[in-house]
């Protein structure tokens, strides 16, 4: 049986910056507007873009958590700067604004990839590991 690993390259070097500000809410007014009447269409959207299960995401893990944990994952696979602390932070205290921003890196983020995430795909075998035996040592029974 063979396994499949997603290995996420950074084809840029090092860690960057988010693409906007957290500030620039305004830079698409179709997300703004998405954002502040309806939020949670926008977290489910956020969600369902990066693989996740939009509605799960969306109804059945608690705010902030849910945000929190969808923009670390924006953040990581694309070697955006900051940690935890400071996406717990950034969620907790300009929420709507956070939500702005990771839907605009998204958008950047599809866009300068031609729609597909930078990802490469490794197949491998599994192996059989040795394993020691005394002599004249019975065999252990399985239950």
């Amino acid at each position: 049986m063979a396994t499949t690993t997603v290995v996420q390259t950074n084809l840029g070097g090092g860690l960057r910056q988010w693409s906007t500000g957290l500030f620039d809410c305004f830079n698409d007014m179709s997300v703004c507007l998405c954002v502040y009447f309806c939020g949670v269409c926008m977290l489910c959207q956020n969600a369902n873009q990066l693989g996740e299960n939009g509605c799960c995401m969306a109804f059945c893990i608690p705010w902030p958590y849910n945000q929190i944990m969808l923009r670390i994952k924006i953040r990581s696979q694309n070697n955006i700067q900051g940690n935890i602390c400071d996406d717990y932070c950034t969620v907790c205290c300009c929420g709507s604004c956070a939500l702005c921003q990771e839907a605009r890196e998204i958008k950047y983020i599809m866009m300068n990839s031609g729609g597909q995430p930078q990802m490469t795909v490794v197949t491998t075998q599994p192996t059989m590991q040795p394993v020691a035996v005394q002599p004249g040592a019975q065999p252990m029974a399985y239950a």
